[in-house]
């Protein structure tokens, strides 16, 4: 009894409809897949994948059923979907940029040769072989395509091992999906071209590219010592810090950060090269003019001209050399997330175009807050001065245990500023200590699950490899079991920014990558695991209804059009068994979803084209145009590789249009035109055979 056209399932009123459906149910036991009914196990809605179903129809009642199911339950460990994904699906989004028509994708023939052992090139590598008319599915690009099909993303930090163009494209087809800056070495200039090769690398195999700016924050380092090798300190020996400049020998050295004298107690603990040195408090002493002032921590408030210093004594020894980090992990120092060095940086990376930004160092949800405020102030001044600039998604690196306590850390993901969060496991582990962070991994990873937010895992993951050919069996194990908690990206750090095998870093990683996920498909429980109960709107239902039809008619990818990336976010969220497909009328949505698991995302020049028309005549444009791009887009990607293969299609209509998604489709991959011809040839063959 639901209205379809061409083959589409429309809403609202197919919800309308379902809910119908569902009030003529009498008992909720219905078996799976019968339409009349509404079957208890209802999907992921209440946890449970084990309902296949091939249509719409059951998956909307079932939908209905689970928010009054939610209702009877309420305080029976039901939990409520986050405030974020409550929202409107789209609004109005930046500034766009589209790339040409058909990009260059010349790529040297030594380089090929030499790469071909080692490395399987990515989808993009396909895109000149499946250009031709009437090529629907080329060879080449089912090989290549498929060798590269992984769910979760690759971060890796750009150094000097991996600032030149080339091993920048190296790292690309290698599977990298995110480039880190870090913006605690490096000066802007340098940053500047490695952003615009990252671009260039981008236009060429036209495929969109994440760039992260990972800003220092307040980071506590001792300062210069006289001999450039440090100093050794041993066990048992007395250690001073002091705020004002000296040289550092074996006696004392700098450390230029008043808030840290003002907040050691005698008896706290200071942990200097990310631990390696640790030294316990005795005093805290003030000083006026070289004489002693106040022995007390905390100064008077009328004594702004004393410089503080600390008496350690050392617990374990080691060699202290020039600007080490030094932490505090009993001790929690008043210091503001956001320096003015990092201002500076906020500002430069934002009009460079990046895409994220990485706030280090968070202590409080007001930390976040005010670094979203101060990306909006640049785009405001931008703005003012004639240029049109987005305010980049911003990540909260968890790395002080004040934050990753279960209640502060929900206080942080319920807030609309932040986009994801980064387990930081190096300052982390040495705060909290390393026998604490696989535990703290997992619990950060299942709360951002449940607020919809991507979790990027960090640090160590292929240490080794650093300077090593092979990593160790432990830290493949450290990646696989990153991917089973469920993260949506996995970090190199120093492994290709400064090490001698970065290119080789990224391939490994990536084959480990797709090997845990082919053991997570096979278990939809493991897949989905951590997932809340979503809001029964029409988007959700939308999302739901495709989630289910992929699985239940075996589609190879779920492609959704979108102008801002709300719904495939959310639909990410869900963790559905077929890629999703993202088709965006800017390159910027594009680059924003590159962070998301399991998705793909495109934005050409065909794109473009299409969503100027419908901008300009809504009534125009008419869906199976939208989706015969869509089925070519699959094709040429690679992710269908036979013309009858299916592909669930979702959007709103008109298209690229504000508002919730209103219908969900099945096509083939061979495109609405073709299918009705195939149609035709079987009818007509079928009445043959009558």
């Amino acid at each position: 009894s639901l209205p379809f056209a061409s083959g589409g399932l429309h809403l609202p009123h197919a919800v309308r409809h379902a809910a119908a459906l569902h009030q003529r149910v009498t008992r909720p036991t219905a078996a799976a897949g019968d339409a009349g009914g509404a079957p208890a196990a209802s999907g992921w809605l209440l946890g449970r994948h084990d309902v296949l179903l091939a249509g719409g129809v059951a998956c909307l009642a079932r939908l209905c059923q689970g928010s009054m199911i939610r209702r009877r339950n309420v305080g029976r460990g039901h939990r409520k979907l986050p405030a974020r994904l409550h929202a409107v699906e789209e609004e109005p989004c930046g500034p766009c940029t589209v790339w040409d028509d058909k990009p260059d994708i010349e790529v040297d023939a030594e380089k090929r040769s030499n790469w071909a052992s080692t490395l399987n090139l990515v989808q993009t590598m396909c895109e000149s072989s499946a250009g031709a008319e009437g090529v629907q599915f080329p060879a080449r690009a089912r090989r290549e395509v498929r060798a590269c099909s992984k769910g979760a993303k690759q971060v890796a930090t750009v150094g000097p091992a991996s600032s030149d163009k080339a091993m920048l494209e190296r790292l690309f087809l290698s599977g990298v999906d995110v480039f880190r800056l870090n913006f605690s070495h490096g000066e802007h200039a340098s940053k500047q071209e490695i952003i615009s090769n990252i671009r260039a690398i981008e236009r060429q195999y036209a495929h969109p590219i994440g760039i992260l700016a990972d800003i220092q924050g307040p980071k506590l380092r001792c300062g210069d010592f006289d001999d450039p090798q440090g100093v050794e300190l041993v066990k048992g020996q007395g250690f001073r810090f002091v705020q004002e400049f000296v040289h550092g020998d074996k006696e004392q050295v700098q450390l230029p950060h008043r808030e840290v004298f003002e907040a050691l107690r005698p008896g706290k603990m200071l942990y200097l090269d990310d631990g390696k040195i640790k030294m316990i408090v005795e005093q805290v002493v003030w000083r006026r003019s070289g004489e002693v002032f106040c022995t007390n921590p905390r100064l008077p408030p009328d004594s702004p001209d004393c410089f503080g210093s600390v008496d350690c004594v050392v617990i374990h020894g080691g060699v202290l050399s020039a600007r080490k980090g030094v932490n505090t992990p009993d001790t929690v120092v008043p210091l503001s997330a956001i320096t003015k060095k990092d201002r500076a940086d906020v500002e430069f990376a934002i009009r460079q175009g990046v895409d994220f930004i990485a706030v280090s160092f968070v202590q409080s949800t007001h930390d976040m807050e005010s670094m979203h405020e101060i990306c909006r102030e640049v785009v405001r001044k931008a703005a003012a001065e004639g240029a049109r600039l987005n305010v980049p998604k911003l990540i909260a690196k968890i790395e002080k245990p004040v934050v990753a306590k279960p209640k502060d850390l929900v206080k942080l993901l319920q807030l609309q500023c932040v986009d994801a969060v980064m387990v930081a496991r190096g300052d982390l582990g040495v705060e909290m200590g390393p026998e604490r962070v696989p535990f703290i991994q997992k619990s950060i990873i299942k709360k951002a699950h449940a607020f919809g937010k991507p979790v990027i895992v960090a640090t160590q993951m292929l240490e080794s490899m650093m300077s090593n050919p092979t990593p160790t069996r432990a830290e493949c194990s450290d990646v696989a079991n990153a991917i089973f908690d469920g993260c949506d990206a996995v970090m190199l750090s120093g492994e290709s920014a400064v090490g001698r095998f970065p290119a080789e870093c990224v391939a490994l990683q990536r084959r480990i990558i797709e090997l845990a996920e082919e053991d997570i498909l096979m278990d939809p429980s493991t897949r989905k695991q951590g997932l809340t109960i979503p809001k029964a709107t029409q988007s959700n239902a939308i999302l739901a209804c495709a989630d289910t039809l992929a699985i239940g008619k075996r589609a190879k990818a779920i492609i959704c059009f979108t102008s801002t990336g709300r719904s495939v976010e959310k639909l990410a969220h869900l963790r559905p068994a077929a890629p999703i497909f993202a088709v965006t009328r800017c390159v910027e949505t594009a680059r924003r979803l590159s962070l998301f698991r399991g998705v793909y995302a495109i934005s050409d020049q065909e794109t473009l084209m299409l969503a100027e028309e419908a901008h300009e005549n809504p009534e125009s444009v008419k869906f199976t145009a939208a989706i015969e791009i869509a089925c070519k887009i699959a094709r040429r990607k690679g992710l269908a590789t036979k013309p009858t293969d299916n592909l669930v299609v979702i959007s709103r209509l008109p298209l690229f249009s504000d508002g919730e998604l209103n219908v969900v489709r099945i096509a083939m991959a061979m495109g609405p035109a073709e299918e009705r011809k195939h149609d035709a040839a079987n009818k007509k063959g079928s009445w043959m055979q009558r």
